[in-house]
């Protein structure tokens, strides 16, 4: 460098365009990262397929191009979860390996490809077209930078009334998300909580047990990933239209999600709703027996305050008691890490002596009432009100508990069903299933009439 270039004063020009190659270079280096760091990494792709031959093909071999152009060392497994049509065939052809789960269900197939992949990383998507694929290396860079330990495709910034029902698009899914959040303590900021788009360490994911069978496969997942402390992002990724019919039910399977959420977290969804209800209901019913305006009449506020209170101390006890039912529930299936504290039976007697004390409570109110009535200097009318209305619900509540013993049957889990498999398929195609022993899906074992596990993967 000459004197004169040494000298020479840096205009604003030169400025800008020293940032602009520096700007360059940090993006230049940052793309060698992400090769490095894509390059070698092991992953499968997963997809649930039920009657999908129109996009199971297409989506096999987008998969397979996206991780082969990012150097990864990749493969797909299709789960067939009881197909009619030539999706099997579409798969295999496509450079797909192809397992059969025999129990339906969104959830159960997942679970099945899951346990089936041997590489580290596991990316699920579905096999109807929609998902971004090519969208797989950004996925699994948050993984392999150590920045998270789950990554989802959220695909509602580029969702549109074509691609995603507006009632999906504005009210389930962030009814669901809101749910999620709520059961985990808000520990996630995630917008998309139903996207079937995700990666994650296989092996993390078999740690957490994960049990349903359906659609709310995708809520569980969540939220005992946030319980076990996993860091979850989201990467914004492409939505498009739908290849063929969907399989989604809008209403059961949101009622599948709300019951996944309230058996995992029952305290979120039952117990503080039940409190307050109950704590709001003895509120109102201190302050309307107080009350010197109306004297509990008909039309005045003490009596709007008794009538809001006998319903809501009717409401407020038998959610808490479900919120008790439901906590059980999620306890003896093995749905949430603690063990079970309370027995059944024990819960149940609770229930009911809880049921008889509340009886016996309203009939010695209606006693109460009864002389009252005959002496009527023995209790004011606001007070008389308030108490009439605390008959009313302890009886009502007191009756349900009472006969707890007979929901006792409804608390006991029935075995799945399977599915059957096609003996022509069965022929054509080799797979393996996975096997049901003492309850338990976790265990895999070759069918006698299929090929032996190496040459599955070879498939």
């Amino acid at each position: 460098m000459t004197i004169a270039e040494s000298s020479r004063i840096e205009t604003p020009v030169d400025v800008f365009e020293r940032k602009i190659e520096d700007l360059e270079q940090q993006r230049s280096d940052f793309e060698f990262t992400d090769d490095h760091l894509l390059h070698g990494a092991t992953v499968t792709v997963v997809f649930p397929c039920l009657n999908e031959e129109l996009a199971v093909g297409s989506c096999v071999t987008t998969a397979l191009e996206a991780m082969r152009s990012a150097g990864l060392d990749g493969s797909v497994i299709v789960v067939d979860n009881g197909s009619t049509d030539n999706s099997a065939r579409v798969a295999t052809e496509a450079g797909a390996a192809l397992i059969f789960e025999q129990v339906p269900g969104y959830g159960a197939a997942l679970r099945a490809g899951i346990d089936a992949a041997q590489s580290e990383f596991v990316v699920m998507a579905d096999a109807d077209g929609t998902y971004e694929l090519s969208a797989i290396p950004r996925l699994l860079l948050p993984l392999l930078n150590g920045e998270a330990d789950m990554v989802l495709g959220q695909r509602l910034s580029d969702a549109t009334a074509e691609t995603m029902p507006w009632l999906h698009r504005y009210v389930g899914t962030p009814a669901i998300t809101y749910l999620v959040k709520k059961a985990t303590k808000n520990k996630m900021t995630i917008r998309d909580s139903q996207s079937g788009f995700r990666a994650f360490r296989r092996q993390e994911m078999l740690e957490l047990n994960l049990s349903s069978t359906g659609m709310e496969f995708a809520s569980e997942m969540l939220i005992r990933s946030s319980w076990a402390n996993y860091r979850i992002q989201e990467v914004n990724t492409k939505y498009a239209e739908r290849i063929g019919d969907s399989k989604l039910s809008t209403f059961s399977d949101g009622l599948r999600h709300l019951r996944q959420i309230l058996l995992l977290s029952p305290e979120t969804a039952a117990w503080i709703p039940g409190l307050l209800a109950t704590a709001v209901a003895v509120l109102l019913w201190l302050l309307a027996a107080q009350s010197t305006v109306g004297l509990g009449q008909v039309g005045s506020l003490s009596w709007v305050a008794d009538v809001v209170a006998g319903i809501l101390s009717i409401i407020g006890p038998l959610v808490l008691c479900a919120g008790l039912v439901l906590r059980y529930r999620a306890e003896s299936l093995g749905l949430r890490s603690a063990h079970v504290e309370v027995p059944i039976e024990s819960l149940i007697r609770k229930f009911f002596v809880w049921g008889v004390a509340l009886v016996v409570a309203s009939i010695l109110g209606l006693v109460a009432l009864l002389i009252s009535f005959h002496h009527a200097d023995l209790m004011s009318k606001p007070l008389s009100a308030s108490l009439s209305s605390f008959v009313i619900s302890s009886f009502v509540v007191g009756i349900v508990l009472s006969v707890a013993p007979l929901i006792a049957p409804f608390l006991i889990t029935s075995q799945r069903i399977r599915l059957p498999i096609g003996e022509d398929v069965i022929e054509k195609t080799p797979l393996f299933f996975r096997s049901e022993r003492d309850s338990n899906f976790d265990a895999q074992e070759e069918c006698n009439i299929c090929l032996n596990q190496s040459a599955l993967r070879e498939a």
